[in-house]
């Protein structure tokens, strides 16, 4: 049962500002684990100014789901309806680009609710499944993958500035019924 004060709904250009600065505290709690270092700084200022964030999100073939509380932004899944990888193949599928929950939040249904949400837009969309990649050293949201049923198809690379990171390639099937 999702929380009354939860409230789910599409992003526009407008929250670029928003989900730009809730994406840099995500990923910096994620992938700094060790401090910030040159690599990072770049990869974030690039992937979360306003203008990147703006431009993603009035892109035809990328939407948002936005979870607000008490009118805060506190998580959100970027959604890629014509991205493709060879290990989800022989059937349409969306990607989940980043699944985003604010770490005083976690464990509170918002990233269920989140994912229930991306999957009626990619049922919606013809769509059988869900498919996101997650870094090896996030292991929290590793184990949380499996517990949601996402089942792991392999491994594959980021490559952000000549450096590889590892990541796990999973896929959620969607409910038909």
């Amino acid at each position: 049962m999702q929380d009354a004060s939860l409230r789910l709904r599409t992003g526009t250009p407008d929250d670029a500002l928003l989900v730009g600065v809730l994406g840099t505290q995500v990923s910096l709690d994620t992938y700094a684990t060790k401090g910030i270092r040159p690599l990072l700084a770049r990869e974030v200022l690039a992937h979360f100014s306003t203008e990147a964030m703006a431009s993603l999100l009035a892109r035809p073939d990328t939407r948002f789901v936005l979870a607000e509380r008490d009118e805060h932004l506190v998580g959100f899944a970027q959604l890629a309806f014509a991205e493709r990888h060879e290990l989800v193949s022989g059937h349409p599928a969306v990607e989940v680009e980043r699944l985003y929950v604010q770490a005083r939040s976690k464990g509170q249904g918002i990233g269920k609710a989140l994912i229930a949400a991306a999957a009626e837009q990619a049922k919606a969309s013809g769509a059988q499944s869900l498919w996101l990649t997650a870094w090896v050293g996030n292991t929290d949201a590793l184990v949380w993958y499996r517990r949601q049923g996402w089942l792991e198809r392999g491994r594959t690379d980021y490559v952000f500035e000549d450096e590889h990171f590892e990541n796990i390639l999973f896929e959620l099937p969607i409910q038909t019924k």
